[in-house]
């Protein structure tokens, strides 16, 4: 066992279960799955949260489960959750448990969330004295991949009926292991992913009078809303306009009929995501008078927003838990998106909270951002996202 640890208020039982939290840890990074495809990650936590005598509710034809501690049917219940799903890239590390799925990694780290509330509901079916609410942990499919539908279905299914209050956690390893980053309010944007498609009319290259060109139509379009974001969005509220995919044609001598681009739309409060939304959308309808033919969709979810309360509960769980000058408090939000918002509002009385927890090791050569590769953490600080996540089933 590391001897930093020593720094933290780690409980002394905890600590026992280091190798647990490791082991389970590596075992699931060895096998990575794409969204709404964790059929080997979901038969894992599985066997372990039946091993600890939860009780489990799946949903025919999808990976997420819920598994819930019952102590007392008039207490209420505090649920956590933890997504499943990898990134669809190579692992690029050189750790001898590597990947073994190609093509497929955990560069967003959600081996690790999964880990520590695993490492959580053991430590919690072994010490049930200590329990203060009815438990209930979350395995989330499908986080990464808006096209596929991974809270907003978990939530119609039934994930959050009863729950009273829901808590996550995102490692990031461009912070040092423990240090714990929240925010009283807004967590993360809100986030909207975006496929467009122009068709024109195609012509020979030396004709163009003849066609209409798809692929300066679509770059009119994502031009376009760079001026959007830079003049009709406040400059004090975040907006981001992404394009991250962009293809069309398919010879070089000919006037392109089709052009498919695909990004992202992100921004920091419900008034400017709707300015960039209604903006968007009438820019590519323009399209329709230039005699283009268009299709466009755009899907995604509302911003994290951290009740007051729930948000209270992870500060005075951490400063239980970490050293003064690892809780940040009053830390900037992210504008990348999360679907753990839908959770939130399902909550009763939207009761939530999302934190960072730092998973770096600068003196380890460990400091990479979330999706990098390749993609390294800390396992030291798997039990501090547990100890924080106990504190607050205990309290």
């Amino acid at each position: 066992m590391s001897a930093k640890y020593s720094q933290f208020n780690l409980d002394s039982k905890l600590l026992e279960l280091h190798a647990f939290s490791v082991n389970t840890r590596r075992d699931l990074h060895q096998i990575p799955e794409a969204s709404g495809q964790e059929f080997k990650t979901t038969a894992y936590c599985q066997a372990l949260m039946t091993e600890l005598g939860y009780a489990l509710t799946t949903y025919e034809g999808f990976t997420g489960f819920i598994a819930d501690l019952t102590i007392d049917e008039n207490l209420d219940r505090v649920a956590f959750r933890a997504d499943m799903d990898a990134l669809e890239m190579d692992d690029m590390t050189e750790n001898d448990y590597r990947s073994q799925h190609d093509g497929c990694s955990h560069n967003c780290g959600h081996d690790t969330h999964m880990a520590i509330i695993l490492t959580t509901a053991k430590f919690l079916s072994e010490n049930k004295q200590a329990l203060k609410h009815n438990v209930r942990f979350v395995f989330q499919m499908a986080e990464e991949d808006m096209r596929v539908p991974g809270a907003s279905k978990m939530v119609e299914l039934g994930c959050m009926n009863g729950v009273s209050e829901v808590y996550a956690l995102h490692n990031d390893a461009a912070l040092e292991y423990g240090m714990v980053k929240i925010n009283n309010g807004i967590m993360s944007s809100y986030g909207s992913a975006w496929t467009l498609d122009v068709n024109g009319v195609s012509a020979h290259g030396s004709t163009p009078q003849k066609g209409l060109d798809a692929i300066r139509e679509a770059s009119r379009i994502i031009m376009d809303m760079d001026y959007i974001v830079a003049k009709r969005t406040n400059p004090f509220s975040p907006a981001v306009f992404g394009c991250g995919m962009f293809n069309g044609g398919s010879i070089p001598n000919a006037i392109p009929d089709h052009a498919q681009a695909r990004g992202t739309i992100r921004a920091m409060d419900a008034e400017t995501d709707k300015i960039l939304k209604d903006s968007f959308d009438s820019i590519v309808k323009e399209s329709e008078i230039r005699g283009f033919k268009t299709t466009m969709e755009c899907e995604g979810y509302p911003a994290v927003i951290n009740h007051p309360d729930a948000y209270q509960r992870v500060v005075d769980a951490a400063r239980e838990t970490v050293p003064a000058d690892r809780l940040d408090p009053n830390g900037n939000p992210m504008t990348g998106s999360e679907d753990f918002s839908l959770m939130v509002n399902a909550a009763e009385n939207q009761k939530g909270a999302m934190f960072f927890l730092g998973s770096g090791n600068k003196d380890a050569g460990i400091c990479n951002y979330l999706h990098s590769n390749p993609y390294y953490v800390d396992d030291d600080f798997l039990l501090i996202g547990a100890q924080i996540f106990i504190h607050i089933a205990c309290h």
